[in-house]
């Protein structure tokens, strides 16, 4: 099996504990799939067919409403497992995914993950402690969108990012991934209200902004926009 494979398990939390011969039987069940900006890689209601793992580009978690509009509910980026729930409950997928740029993936399919899954019991551990930073992300984001007011989801999204990014621990860089449109549907707004709160918090001088660059300039202060302080 290809080394870059194992270096992208190697980078999947449920995955990153495992010993290195567990690892190769994971590895060689593994089949490279390449998915070019829009296409779909599952829709909402569909059965699950097994488990994906971004290793370049973005995904789309993505619902649609009765009126045809869509809500992003989050984006995935590499390298990180897509949309594993299903694997587990035996229901349908409950959001659809799509490829928000031209992304290349790993899969494994249903049935051979439920048959590592049994025989290798190290990877169920390692599943369900992924499942629960999952659901830690998750109260986290509906917090954010529920209770915070513009201001306040963008810099708790940038505080995010800085942190997942290991800028908080260097000089306090990092890039966006998304744009304006898609932070405005992570965090259930418009793109113009994103703008504008990212124009408040460099008037502010909390960051500095030169196209997707972003400087963490005044992380004290970033942090009491997200308290309500400011």
């Amino acid at each position: 099996m290809s080394e870059t494979t194992l270096s992208h398990l190697r980078s999947v939390g449920f995955f990153r504990e495992l010993a290195p011969n567990t690892l190769d039987i994971v590895a060689a069940r593994m089949i490279p799939r390449r998915y070019p900006k829009g296409r779909l890689l599952f829709r909402e209601g569909e059965p699950c067919r097994g488990l994906f793992i971004l290793t370049r580009g973005k995904v789309e978690i993505y619902r649609s409403r009765s009126d045809g509009r869509e809500h992003v509910l989050h984006v995935e980026l590499p390298v990180q497992s897509v949309a594993e729930l299903p694997l587990f409950d035996g229901g349908p997928y409950p959001a659809s995914g799509r490829a928000a740029e031209d992304s290349d993936l790993l899969f494994l399919s249903l049935d051979d993950f439920r048959r590592l899954y049994l025989e290798h019991p190290a990877i169920a551990h390692a599943v369900i402690q992924n499942l629960g930073r999952r659901l830690r992300h998750l109260v986290q984001t509906l917090q954010r969108v529920s209770l915070l007011g513009v201001p306040a989801r963008v810099a708790s999204l940038l505080l995010e990012l800085a942190k997942n990014s290991g800028a908080l621990r260097n000089d306090g860089t990092f890039f966006l991934p998304y744009t304006q449109g898609q932070m405005a549907q992570l965090l259930a707004t418009t793109r113009e209200s994103v703008a504008r709160a990212l124009s408040d918090l460099r008037g502010k001088g909390l960051i500095r902004q030169e196209g997707r660059k972003v400087l963490i300039v005044d992380l004290l202060g970033l942090e009491k926009v997200v308290e309500g302080e400011d």
